[in-house]
């Protein structure tokens, strides 16, 4: 019996490539008109979180890109006298710090009626996040958890909360549950030492957000929902969400 020849054997072979995880796309022309339709969709979470349990509780993300978000979701009408803020993560400075994601909250979120919020910060005065790191992780736990809402960012390098792409302890930070809420971070990515929440406690809020913005980082988005092989933080998002998270880009 002839065997076929390798040629004919590769013009039969089909090379599959896996579909993109799931996203629920919502694309803006501009940062403005994302920050009040994302101001606008986290507010109606939180309000059903309210009509049911009598209390919401939210956790976002800090840096540049969701100022103009934060500053829109203030001006939202809920009860926030009932509602909880947790940041995603926060960088281990002092709380007045330029880049502190505690103060970025207070000058953007907490103001107006939305400062009868309550906000649960991670940062302690402690020398390093290490040494607080016990009675945040209580604190967190017993609540700030389960969420109702997250709110994530990503870096251009495909970093998450403060869950960085050279994390040692990814067993720790990245699975989707069962593990600590909160995590001490040191990377070399980053120039301060931080604290953020992991995984296990975003993946507790039933209504989960991706804000993005700009063409790098959503190629970067892009490429890591389609590569099974990505080691990226982001990929352990989309890969591990036990919802379909919510994108809200604009270019």
């Amino acid at each position: 019996m002839r065997m076929p020849s390798k040629a004919a054997v590769a013009e039969r072979l089909t090379v599959l490539t896996p579909d993109p995880l799931p996203l629920s796309e919502h694309v803006f022309d501009d940062g403005a008109s994302l920050a009040t339709a994302l101001a606008k969709a986290v507010a109606a979470d939180l309000r059903g979180a309210i009509a049911r349990r009598g209390k919401a509780r939210l956790a976002v993300s800090g840096g540049s890109t969701p100022r103009a978000f934060l500053c829109e979701l203030s001006k939202q009408t809920l009860d926030w006298a009932h509602v909880t803020v947790v940041p995603v993560d926060d960088r281990w400075v002092a709380p007045d710090h330029p880049r502190s994601n505690e103060r970025l909250l207070r000058e953007t979120l907490f103001q107006g009626a939305a400062a009868k919020a309550q906000l649960l910060p991670l940062r302690r005065p402690a020398p390093t996040p290490e040494s607080a790191l016990l009675p945040v992780l209580t604190q967190v736990a017993n609540e700030g958890l389960p969420l109702d809402v997250a709110v994530l960012g990503m870096g251009e390098d495909g970093h998450v909360a403060s869950l960085f792409p050279d994390l040692a302890r990814r067993d720790i930070g990245l699975q989707s549950s069962g593990r600590a809420p909160v995590l001490a971070i040191r990377s070399a990515s980053a120039p301060e030492p931080r604290i953020t929440l992991t995984l296990s406690a975003i993946f507790t809020a039933p209504s989960l957000y991706l804000h993005i913005e700009g063409a790098k980082k959503r190629a970067v988005l892009e490429n890591a929902a389609r590569d099974p092989r990505s080691t990226l933080p982001i990929r352990s998002v989309l890969a591990g969400a036990p919802v379909t998270p919510s994108l809200y880009w604009s270019p």
